[in-house]
């Protein structure tokens, strides 16, 4: 179908379009809201600036297309194929993208708030500051993503896959991250205030600098995990494994850190006070400069080998 036939036809009340071929068309700047396109063979439309407010695009091809600036705020995406496509500084506020496949699509500063993107594939996806604030992205495929500056306060993340992504400068307030899987991500300087970590796999991730206040890490793996400098005032690690991890000069006072193995950590210069480290491994670990008088560590395996009493 041509671009112009179907803007007629939408023009005099036709909304279903539903399983139309327009590869390369462009509908740059169209007002298209509540139109049927699902099914619909999109590859690289210029669809830049068009209004799709409520659009259903179930199942539609849209490859390579370009929807910078486009409105799809409400609309229904799902299983929609999106790979390498332009959205930068588009609005998906609200938008149901469950099982779509964004692989390699440049999401530069988009609104993907309150969206739904269960089971998305957004491998090596840019995700430079786009707000993602209360974003369902449960299960959701997010390999070597780049989040930087990205606002995920309160975004559901459990399960999700983010190894290798950067996360750095991130906004995590709150979000659920229980079970997820951040192995070797970069989370430096990110804000997790109150996040759940529970069960989340941190195997050599890089978190220097970062808030991680009141975080509950309760059976999380943080093996290898670099800390310094990182805020862990009042964190939940008890159970948690930083065998290796790097904790200097890391703030962790008032943290629970019952039954943690910290074998061979660095906590050089940490802040430990009023910490828990009830029966703790610290077995080779290094506590040059920490003040232990006011610690608890009752039954603590301390770095000699020796049992605390």
């Amino acid at each position: 179908m041509e671009p112009d036939v179907l803007l007629k036809r939408y023009s005099v009340g036709d909304r279903d379009f539903a399983g139309v071929r327009l590869r390369h068309a462009n509908l740059s700047r169209s007002v298209l809201t509540g139109i049927d396109l699902s099914r619909a063979d999109l590859t690289e439309a210029a669809l830049q600036s068009t209004n799709l407010q409520g659009a259903d695009l179930r199942g539609a091809i849209l490859s390579g297309v370009n929807l910078s600036q486009a409105d799809l705020r409400g609309a229904d995406l799902r299983g929609v194929i999106l790979i390498s496509a332009d959205l930068r500084w588009v609005s998906l506020r609200k938008a149901n993208l469950t099982g779509a496949d964004l692989t390699r699509a440049n999401l530069a500063n988009a609104d993907l708030s309150e969206a739904n993107l269960t089971g998305a594939q957004l491998s090596e996806a840019i995700l430079r500051d786009a707000n993602l604030t209360l974003t369902d992205l449960t299960l959701a495929e997010l390999e070597r993503a780049n989040l930087t500056r990205a606002n995920l306060t309160e975004a559901y993340l459990r399960g999700a896959d983010l190894a290798d992504a950067v996360l750095r400068e991130s906004q995590l307030l709150q979000a659920n991250l229980r079970g997820a899987n951040l192995s070797a991500t970069n989370l430096q300087q990110a804000n997790l205030e109150r996040a759940i970590l529970i069960g989340a796999n941190l195997r050599r991730a890089r978190l220097e600098e970062a808030n991680l206040r009141e975080v509950t890490f309760k059976e999380a793996n943080l093996r290898h995990a670099c800390l310094d400098n990182a805020k862990l005032v009042g964190a939940d690690l008890r159970g948690v494994s930083l065998a290796q991890a790097l904790l200097r000069k890391a703030d962790l006072s008032s943290a629970i850190l019952i039954g943690a193995n910290l074998m061979g950590a660095n906590l050089s210069g940490a802040d430990l006070r009023g910490a828990n480290l009830i029966e703790a491994i610290l077995t080779g670990a290094s506590l040059n400069g920490v003040d232990l008088s006011a610690v608890d560590m009752s039954e603590a395996i301390l770095p000699d080998g020796y049992l605390a009493e």
